[in-house]
């Protein structure tokens, strides 16, 4: 483990500890680069703290004492029974930046040491809020993107506290049903190749801009493909990290994040046919894998944007 991620790893247990003293925690998770050992000296902490009963603004105030933490936004009661009904960010004050660097309107009034000192990102759910969204996504078959990156964190983050009830969630949600797949990667194919086709307008274009922003959803839409393929949670929003872990992935096409960067190179015309091939190698990987979407698939993989020649010449 490096450096970075060592430090952090560490802070992420002493705040886990500080939560695990309050009797309503159940489950504290941490994410991203700290979890995966993959953190840098850019690196925020990501965590997920699961409570029996969501805290009042005395409990968090506990919390942070415990932790030498000082609250971003300022404490509050949290909104109930959405997945992330608790977002929290706070920061620890011990630790400086070495840099001043700038922050964004939206800090002004936050003062000079909230801008300079660590950052935790944290998020926090009732366990009434985890059973709603298992069963949406088990049995009710819902792609919602809170419910995904909610199970995406317990599925595949690293338990620092709580490391039994997250052992018998991940044995559920390992049982990926065929009918979210399917429904997942109907959802992504229709984003995917809306953006395609527009991608193509934007090509010819020479619309440099626009054309990335459409290929960065392509690209994202790929990476939903191979999670729900591969019975896995997440949104995936961002091919952000995914380097790792796609090379440890059961199906995935061959070389996949390297392809995903060399399409984001000029010539649009090259990256759009090489986005194309990844998108149509993902999809044939999906129907040979996942009964039942070859005949649901076919309506959306439409490559050619529509085009309006103006009424005929007599």
């Amino acid at each position: 483990m490096n450096h970075a991620s060592q430090w952090r790893l560490e802070n992420a247990r002493a705040i886990a500890e500080a939560f695990a003293a309050e009797a309503e925690v159940e489950v504290v998770v941490v994410t991203g680069a700290v979890a995966d050992e993959m953190a840098d000296d850019y690196s925020e902490t990501h965590m997920h703290v699961f409570w029996a009963k969501l805290p009042s603004v005395e409990q968090q105030q506990r919390v942070l004492d415990r932790a030498g933490g000082l609250s971003f936004y300022g404490l509050g009661e949290f909104e109930k029974g959405v997945p992330a009904e608790g977002y929290a960010p706070f920061v620890l004050p011990a630790i400086v930046s070495i840099t001043e660097g700038t922050s964004g309107y939206w800090l002004d009034d936050r003062g000079q040491q909230k801008n300079s000192a660590y950052l935790v990102e944290l998020e926090n759910d009732s366990l009434e809020t985890v059973e709603l969204s298992m069963r949406q996504a088990l049995l009710e078959h819902r792609v919602k993107r809170a419910n995904f990156d909610m199970l995406g964190t317990i599925q595949q983050g690293r338990p620092l506290y709580g490391e039994a009830l997250i052992e018998q969630w991940r044995q559920r949600l390992n049982d990926y049903p065929d009918e979210l797949k399917r429904a997942m990667i109907e959802y992504a194919t229709a984003e995917m190749w809306q953006q395609i086709r527009y991608a193509k307008v934007l090509a010819v274009r020479e619309d440099v801009v626009d054309y990335f922003r459409s290929a960065t959803i392509i690209a994202h839409n790929v990476l939903k493909v191979l999670f729900a393929v591969n019975g896995l949670f997440g949104w995936q929003e961002t091919p952000k990290r995914y380097a790792n872990r796609l090379e440890r992935f059961a199906i995935t096409p061959d070389e996949c994040y390297g392809r995903i960067g060399r399409a984001f190179e000029p010539p649009l015309q090259q990256s759009l046919e090489d986005l194309i091939g990844l998108a149509r190698e993902t999809i044939d990987l999906a129907i040979a894998n996942v009964a039942g979407l070859e005949e649901v698939l076919g309506k959306y993989m439409l490559d050619e944007p529509r085009q309006w020649l103006g009424s005929a010449q007599s």
